[in-house]
């Protein structure tokens, strides 16, 4: 087993175990939402100052990561944007933000437009092993079961429960496809809180460590990685989760095998994280943007049916940002393709 895993291990252990509810704004349940609570829209002004700014970036580079803040000026809307981070990482956890021109724009020109976005909120992160910065969420035709790097977002399928990468993940929605492809987000602290309160052995297992496959992305080169899938440090309770992952790992013969009360946890996990009194169901329609901490929501979506025209099919862009304002991370993150860099990224600022 690879050194880093090993080191993984022996600090997961060492975590405190929670056994108590968490209080915290981030534990919301559905039910109890009001949409104004959570939804930003965006004046025809603000629409319009936003797609000028778009097209005027764009036209000076193919590359939208050479941007900055300063190439992407919103005089009287930069200061709302600035003020998410705070909604992000102490209040709610997420924000949907409505009323982007998507349709006004070339797909060049949204993935610009999200890029500068984003520099309002955070430090952009890697997706994936390569250093890619941004994503085009869309279905390559290609099998997460037959490949060792396929990712469940370059696929049709259904996508369950999960976190991303880095302290929030940021997804604007530019196409839909024909059907299907709801999206679902839930407290991951809510769902905490229901397990210890009506299933606490499972809340028990649930942080201790699972083997997850790395899917060839980590960029210590590790094929697995070993977290608790919650994890309490500094006051926080984080949430790391990707069930098709961690069933994907039992292909390697060192990776320990799944128990009974293990995948009953996660069964439970799953059962807790689908009940519409906690979870949020909703569908992106084309200038809705999703920003939510990975740490304390889950999101899912259900498979969808694309149009045969290239031209027509579903597109999403997605972000990976750091919040100036991120909590505290446990060492057991710290080699994590989801955080390791986030990791590193925050004992820098601290030194």
């Amino acid at each position: 087993m690879d050194q880093l895993l090993e080191q993984s291990l022996d600090e997961s252990l060492t975590q405190a175990v929670v056994e108590d509810p968490i209080s915290s704004p981030s534990a919301w349940r559905a039910e109890s939402l009001n949409e104004t609570e959570w939804r930003l829209r965006f004046t025809e002004r603000e629409a319009e100052l936003i797609r000028k700014a778009a097209k005027k970036a764009a036209a000076a580079t193919d590359d939208p990561t050479v941007l900055s803040q300063a190439d992407f000026p919103l005089p009287g809307l930069d200061q709302k944007l600035l003020a998410l981070p705070g909604q992000l990482e102490g209040g709610l956890g997420f924000s949907v933000l409505s009323g982007i021109p998507v349709a006004d724009l070339s797909d060049h020109e949204n993935l610009v437009l999200l890029w500068g976005l984003g520099t309002y909120l955070g430090e952009p992160e890697p997706q994936d092993k390569a250093g890619a910065l941004m994503h085009i969420v869309t279905d390559t035709g290609q099998s997460v079961d037959n490949t060792d790097n396929v990712r469940g977002f370059q696929t049709n399928n259904e996508l369950a429960f999960h976190t991303d990468g880095a302290d929030v993940f940021a997804l604007l929605c530019v196409r839909q496809g024909r059907s299907g492809g709801d999206s679902r987000l839930v407290s991951s602290t809510a769902v905490f809180n229901e397990l210890v309160t009506t299933h606490p052995e499972y809340a028990r297992i649930l942080q201790e460590p699972f083997h997850f496959d790395a899917r060839a992305q980590n960029p210590w080169e590790q094929r697995i990685q070993s977290v608790p899938i919650f994890t309490h440090h500094a006051g926080y309770m984080s949430a790391l989760y990707k069930r098709r992952y961690i069933e994907l790992a039992q292909r390697f013969d060192d990776v320990p095998r799944l128990t009974e009360a293990q995948i009953a946890a996660m069964d439970t996990l799953d059962r807790i994280a689908a009940d519409p009194a906690l979870a949020m169901y909703f569908r992106l329609t084309p200038g809705d943007l999703v920003i939510a901490n990975n740490y304390s929501c889950f999101h899912a979506r259900t498979e969808y049916e694309d149009f045969a025209d290239a031209s027509l099919r579903r597109r999403m862009h997605r972000l990976w940002l750091t919040l100036p304002n991120g909590r505290p991370l446990p060492a057991v993150y710290a080699d994590t393709r989801e955080w390791g860099l986030t990791y590193e990224r925050r004992l820098a600022q601290a030194s």
